[in-house]
């Protein structure tokens, strides 16, 4: 027999055991994910950007990021310094010489930031200051904010520090630097050795102050599933949500196993998991944090995916009977209120309030329901009109929700119309039928056109004019509707709502 880990708590195994014999004790079945296994360390002496402070009461740990040639040039008064001032904001201790330029200029500085700061602008009265919490001041920093490094520990002690307190020395930190051997695979063959350190999953939990954010999170991970787009030494991530906006709900930093949301600029909607410890960004908002499983999120490689195990786990009720959505909230002590058509069939259209954070905090739902006639099952060639799907995707929110919601915008003969919210994208043609458009195919207006990003159905085959009653040549044909029968009876300013199948 030989001992393991798997997941952290130790399993013992038969001698020649595979991966697939150690996965049948996972918590969870083995989803086709991929799994880090650390067969081996080896330790290393590395000299560190860390300092531990000592202080009268107790100690702290520095980590610097900048400025580091005046804080080498002043270590030694530091050294000696007191707490000037301790504030709501703020703590000081010094004064002290350096060769800083002060400006009188605010600056932003989030908490547990470090940074010189002077008294009366004067280079030669210098504090080393310490952020309490978000607060924007003039402290008499440089022109970039003086902020020179973090606290990463003793954060407890800056809180009971006060005038008459003191520093009582400074020493640099060293640690051992961790070799890991490892293998970082999906080969259920691979043999187990003795002592191997076995990640099938890596578990997070979302923060309540980002509900938005936790739900773009959520979505984004498929079935317990999350693949990687890109993965460089200080973060992953995907970009599967790329283009879909998130607002911006939390500022902090961005330490390891930190999960943000990029909320505006290039790669908006894009998620993000450090690896390394950040500062806080303006376009980055933290929707939660990875508890365990880090090793796997450290070792991942772009184009893998891997499991998550998510507290709590989405509440997505859409496109479900209230019959089968009551029956899985219940489970949670989540109580639903029925509106709209309210039989057990009926179909969940829209969930108030929308997010998972608010409906646990809640612990109450209110389900908008429609007949099972109003739910139209669509297919999409992806293959064919890439860019005109994704389009489609986004204008219907389908890339976060199973169900979306498109008015009919007039009614024909044998043809539908149906109004698409607005987007400002371009649509050029694609997938342009060339003889008969067989009923029930799904056309989008290009730009061609003058009515572009109309959407339309046919109800009999057409060998003249596409599904959105324009030529051939202005038509992106993006899918077909499953259930066309149900388009036979609707009218001007109803409602249908699709989903994928």
């Amino acid at each position: 027999m030989i001992t393991i880990e798997l997941d952290t708590k130790p399993l013992t195994v038969p001698d020649g055991s595979t991966l697939a014999d150690v996965l049948k004790h996972a918590e969870s079945p083995y989803r086709g994910t991929t799994i880090a296994i650390i067969k081996g360390t080896e330790e290393s002496k590395k000299a560190t950007a860390e300092y531990l402070i000592s202080t009268t009461k107790g100690d702290i740990g520095i980590e610097l990021s900048a400025h580091q040639d005046v804080w080498r040039a002043a270590e030694s008064e530091i050294a000696n310094s007191g707490v000037r001032w301790a504030g709501r904001d703020a703590l000081a201790f010094g004064p002290f010489k350096t060769s800083i330029t002060p400006s009188h200029r605010d600056h932003e500085y989030v908490r547990w930031d470090v940074l010189f700061g002077t008294g009366g602008y004067a280079a030669d009265h210098t504090y080393m200051v310490i952020s309490k919490q978000l607060h924007t001041a003039a402290h008499g920093a440089p022109m970039d904010g003086g902020v020179f490094g973090r606290i990463v520990s003793g954060r407890g002690v800056i809180d009971s520090l006060d005038t008459g307190d003191s520093i009582t020395g400074i020493a640099p930190v060293e640690r051992w630097e961790t070799i890991v051997d490892k293998i970082v695979t999906a080969d259920l063959s691979t043999e187990i050795k003795p002592g191997m350190r076995i990640f099938t999953y890596a578990a997070v939990e979302l923060s309540p102050d980002a509900p938005y954010g936790a739900e773009h999170f959520l979505a984004a991970v498929k079935d317990g599933v999350l693949a990687f787009s890109t993965v460089s030494h200080a973060f992953a991530s995907t970009e599967s949500l790329q283009g879909e906006e998130c607002p911006f709900e939390q500022k902090e930093p961005r330490s390891a196993g930190i999960i943000t949301v990029r909320s505006n600029g290039a790669g908006l909607g894009r998620v993000y998991i450090s690896k390394l410890d950040k500062t806080s960004a303006p376009s980055h908002s933290v929707v939660g944090t990875v508890t365990s499983g880090m090793e796997l999120i450290q070792l991942v490689d772009a184009d893998q995916a891997i499991a998550f195990h998510i507290n709590p786990e989405r509440i997505m009720l859409l496109g479900k009977t209230f019959e089968a959505a009551e029956a899985e909230i219940r489970e949670r002590g989540i109580t639903m209120r029925r509106d709209g058509e309210t039989a057990d069939s009926d179909v969940i259209v829209q969930q108030t309030p929308e997010t998972t954070m608010e409906i646990v905090g809640a612990c109450e739902v209110t389900g908008q329901g429609v007949s099972q006639k109003n739910l139209i099952r669509i297919e999409l060639y992806d293959d064919l009109a890439p860019k005109t799907i994704e389009f489609f995707r986004h204008a219907l929110g389908l890339l976060k929700s199973p169900i979306g919601a498109l008015p009919v915008f007039a009614v024909y003969e044998d043809t539908r119309l149906f109004r698409m919210p607005e987007v400002k994208k371009e649509i050029m043609p694609e997938n342009v039928p060339e003889e008969t458009v067989p009923a029930g195919e799904i056309g989008v207006t290009s730009q061609a056109a003058k009515y572009a990003q109309t959407v339309g159905v046919k109800l009999t085959d057409d060998s003249r004019y596409g599904p959105s009653g324009e030529k051939f040549a202005y038509t992106n044909i993006i899918g077909r509707v499953i259930d066309l029968d149900k388009l036979q009876d609707i009218g001007d300013e109803n409602t249908v709502y699709v989903t994928e199948v």
